[in-house]
């Protein structure tokens, strides 16, 4: 078949688009940007939703395409946003498939429709509805939870998995999570034996569990026991969603909250007979994910940043406070005093909070960790060749500059490259 594929730089499309190109369909990739994994019979095209939500003629339809899979999805706080590319959007898309005949699957959301104060929910129900009315064959696909390397649910699961106490949203409500490669064999099946009539098929794993009880499963399967859960007091919980409103956070804000503390169950029949497939239990094996040494190193990575962020701001507040005259001291023994002392000590100090909150921003992140190296290296030099007696601090001041610049270096190396929106 030749597949035109809606979302294929996202977590579940680019798995997806690789599963149909195993199995030998030619497919029409689209993201934002237009680019994306360059694979034999791929082709891309740029396709924005919220664009063509606006102007339907801004993406000519691809000849030949045989079906429509729509995989976009948006996870924001801000309603408008996801409404004009899960709803206005994908409308503009449904149209442009009813009018080429072309059948559709709709990758939605269990409990789509069912919520109408979660943007996310209520968006993807507006466009189920729509899609489901018009003259196609149509299956809106509402997958559970879904599990695996690449999502973003998964990776803060993955992040939370090492840690002994861990605090959520909500310790009770149950969900049933479904494993990726679940969900990619579902969609083959379905390929295979496609429906006469336009339907729902529920996405979800065979048994029903509360967060606590995935995250355990997780730690069993990268060697740990079982963790220790409580959660977050209401009004505290309250407050950092109103703050996630605000800020742009994904991890938490008023509709994740909501979510959290909601039951997301559906029957599993209608997956096993329209796609021929039951999906094995979160306790199965799997293969490459999540592993251990990669989960240490997600959870560590923001502590390691917030203590640098400290340590740098800390030692700017103390060189212009308390410290400021032992730093004239020092600046005297290099034979530095008067205004030329006092300009030093304070332009030491805003470098070190320049570079603190540079970590702070993630477009200057890099620059910042090259900039703390280079200032370390150029600190240590100074007083190798100057200075030498503050090696032998029975507190190690100096020595102890080398733990940090090995963790420098770790954040440096692991920082994600910064990339275009898909």
């Amino acid at each position: 078949m030749r597949i035109l594929l809606v979302g294929a730089s996202g977590f579940i499309g680019r798995h997806l688009l690789r599963a149909l190109l195993a199995r030998g369909h030619e497919v029409v990739a689209t993201s934002r940007s237009g680019r994306g994994e360059a694979w034999p019979g791929v082709q891309w095209c740029s396709l924005d939703l919220a664009a063509l939500a606006v102007t339907p003629g801004v993406f000519g339809w691809p000849e030949g395409v045989d079906l429509l899979i729509n995989a976009s999805g948006v996870l924001s706080s801000d309603a408008q946003a996801v409404a004009a590319v899960q709803d206005a959007g994908a409308r503009a898309l449904f149209d442009l498939a009813e009018r080429q005949h072309c059948p559709v699957i709709q990758f939605s959301a269990l409990g789509a429709g069912e919520h109408p104060d979660v943007p996310f929910l209520a968006s993807k129900g507006a466009a189920d509805d729509y899609l489901l009315g018009l003259n196609l064959t149509a299956v809106v696909l509402r997958p559970s939870l879904v599990v695996g390397e690449g999502g973003a649910s998964s990776g803060w699961l993955t992040r939370l998995s090492p840690w002994p106490l861990i605090p959520l949203l909500d310790t009770r409500a149950r969900i049933q999570p479904l494993q990726l490669d679940d969900l990619l064999v579902a969609v083959l099946g379905l390929l295979r034996q496609w429906p006469a009539a336009s339907c729902i098929v529920p996405l979800v794993g065979p048994e029903a569990m509360t967060l606590p009880q995935l995250i355990d499963r997780l730690r069993a399967a990268q060697g740990w026991g079982p963790a220790h859960y409580f959660e977050i007091p209401g009004a505290l919980a309250s407050l950092g969603a109103r703050a996630g409103d605000r800020l742009g956070w994904r991890a938490l804000n008023a509709q994740t909250l909501r979510l959290a503390r909601r039951d997301n169950l559906a029957s599993s029949t209608s997956m096993r007979e329209r796609c021929g497939h039951e999906a094995a239990p979160v306790a199965s094996p799997w293969l490459d994910w999540p592993r251990r040494e990669l989960s240490v190193a997600l959870t560590l990575r923001p502590l390691m940043l917030a203590v640098l962020v400290v340590i740098w701001l800390g030692t700017a507040a103390v060189c212009l406070g308390p410290g400021f005259d032992w730093g004239l001291r020092i600046m005297a023994e290099l034979g530095i005093t008067g205004l030329a002392a006092t300009f030093a000590v304070v332009a030491g100090a805003l470098a070190d909070a320049a570079l603190g909150l540079g970590l702070l921003l993630r477009r200057w992140r890099r620059d910042a960790l090259r900039a703390q190296l280079a200032l370390m290296l150029g600190y240590m030099l100074i007083i190798s060749l100057w200075l030498p007696h503050y090696w032998f601090d029975p507190f190690a001041a100096v020595a102890k500059n080398l733990v940090l610049l090995v963790a420098t270096l770790w954040l440096l190396l692991t920082e994600p490259a910064r990339t275009r929106t898909r």
